[in-house]
């Protein structure tokens, strides 16, 4: 399974203008890449799924394996 941050990547644009297109606020899609906390609307996978080119269930997945990890 890829990560989120290989799914952001691989779109080719930056951060924020994938999470505008999405219609979420930077810091939202920055709190999931960074810390693992997903977005709680589950809308947003749906969206962030059309802007990535990817199935909103690998989404979810990614959500739920990586809720509540931290780099401290």
């Amino acid at each position: 399974m890829r990560t989120l941050s290989e799914l952001l990547d691989g779109a080719g644009l930056p951060r924020y203008r994938i999470a505008r297109a999405a219609g979420m606020s930077y810091s939202t899609l920055l709190l999931w890449e960074r810390h693992g906390i997903p977005p709680k609307r589950i809308d947003a996978y749906t969206r962030l799924a059309q802007v990535l080119g990817v199935d909103p269930k690998e989404l979810l997945e990614i959500a739920r394996d990586t809720q509540g990890v931290s780099d401290a």
